[in-house]
This record gives structure tokens, sequence and C-alpha cells, in this order.
């Protein structure tokens, strides 16, 4: 089964929004370090809406998109339970955003959780940035993160049991240091213990890229980058470095 379908109805129970929790905080600090002017913001890979509600509470309008229609359903009860909320989501590639949003439309743009893993070649990883760049309005900020090498093959570790009631996930992974490539393959138990639990497999490929390598391509799709952080951290990425946050502008 792909990513983030059966998942999706357990995302949000399995703890996952936590992430999203962490950022909305820590984008107070980089905004503060590389400020915008405006409040118009592109959520990518939005998954179930937590950090677009987030920050739409903060005074944002926030487009979410994402190419799960699972992770979306979600998001869409989110939107019906909040009708005020200044909240759009659609469903859409991150490479192709032409098709999605219009040109030049927000101030700001963020990609988490490690999505950008999820791009498995050079092409798919430079076919996001130069989308985000034409989204982006002359002086918009890209922050971006993604997990680095080091956790892939030293910090992922190999199996992991999370309990949660309702809900049981195992992962099992492993990784190409030739390809730096980690497969994890994602098992799932959804129920109780009435009714009984239902299972689930999921397989989430994601592949490391050297930060020089990606600083490159942030530079071909005609963005500056201003910083890359340690995750959660105004400090510079170090080796053992586990995520690295990227903050691009697009010159004005």
């Amino acid at each position: 089964m792909p990513p983030y379908q059966r998942y999706a109805q357990a995302y949000d129970q399995s703890g996952q929004v936590r992430f999203a929790l962490l950022v909305h905080i820590y984008l107070r600090e980089i905004l503060a370090l590389h400020p915008v002017h405006g409040r118009r913001l592109l959520d990518l890979a939005c998954g179930t809406g937590t950090l677009a509600f987030l920050m739409a509470e903060r005074g944002w309008s926030v487009v979410g998109v994402d190419s799960s229609a699972a992770m979306l359903a979600m998001a869409a009860v989110r939107v019906a339970e909040n009708p005020g909320a200044t909240v759009q989501f659609l469903q859409g590639d991150m490479r192709t955003l032409a098709e999605t949003v219009p040109s030049a439309a927000f101030d700001l743009i963020t990609c988490t959780y490690d999505s950008l893993n999820y791009m498995l070649t050079h092409d798919d990883l430079a076919a996001c940035f130069a989308s985000a760049a034409l989204a982006l309005a002359p002086g918009g900020l890209y922050v971006a993160d993604m997990n680095t090498r080091h956790f892939l093959e030293v910090a992922w570790g190999t199996c992991a049991i999370h309990e949660q009631s309702g809900y049981v996930q195992l992962e099992r992974s492993h990784f190409e240091p030739t390809s730096s490539i980690s497969t994890m393959l994602l098992t799932g138990f959804l129920g109780d213990e009435t009714s009984g639990y239902e299972r689930f497999d999921e397989l989430h490929v994601e592949r490391a890229y050297p930060p020089d390598e990606v600083a490159d391509l942030f530079k071909r799709a005609g963005l500056t980058v201003e910083a890359s952080y340690d995750s959660f951290t105004l400090s510079s990425p170090g080796p053992e470095t586990q995520r690295i946050f990227w903050v691009a502008r697009k010159p004005q």
C-alpha cells in the first residue's frame, strides 16, 4: 500500500501532530530572523492540516497541498468543524505546483516533517524547489526540513514499536549505504480489545541528500539560501545533526 493511505486514519492518533506543534513554535523564531511582509502561506505536504490550522489562528491565510486524498479527507473534517478558519486544502503534487496553485501568490511556503526526503531522485527534489520558487511572491520565504544521512543510517534504528490506546505501530527499517535510501515497513493495528484489531502495511522510502547538493539545487531553482539550522535550533548543522531546516528566499 502507498504511504499515508490507511495510516491517515491513525496519523493524528499516533501522536504525529507533535511535530507540527513544534514547527509552529519554531517558525516564530525563524520568521523573527527571516521576516516576510505578507501573511499568505502555502503548506506543502500538509497532511491532516495541523500546522495549517495553527498558522491560520495566527492570522495567516493558508492553502494546504498534499498528494494523499486520505490525509486530505482527515483535514476536511477539521474544515467542517472550523468553518471560520482561513484554510483551504487542495490535492496536488509539490513537484508540479503550477497545476494546483497560482504563481507568485505566497509570502511563505513550508514543507516539513521530512516530506522532501520522499523525493528519491535529484530531478524530483529539483522540481520541488523550482515549483516552490514559482509559487513564491518576490521576497517570499521557503522553509523546509530534511532528515540527514546520519539520522537515516544511524539514529533511526532498525526496529521500533509504538503503542497508544486503540493503535499499535511496528516500524522495520533498512538503510542502503550506496543509494542513501532508507526503506521502512510500517505495520499498524487499529482497533480495541473488544472488537479486535485491523492490520495494515505501508512502505515508506526516504533518501538522504548531502547538504551541499541541497544548497546547489536551491541555487539552480533561483532561491537564495539564507540559513540552514540544526533541527529546532538556531545553530549550524554538524556531523551528527539528524534534521536540517533550510531557509531560502526568492529574490525581489
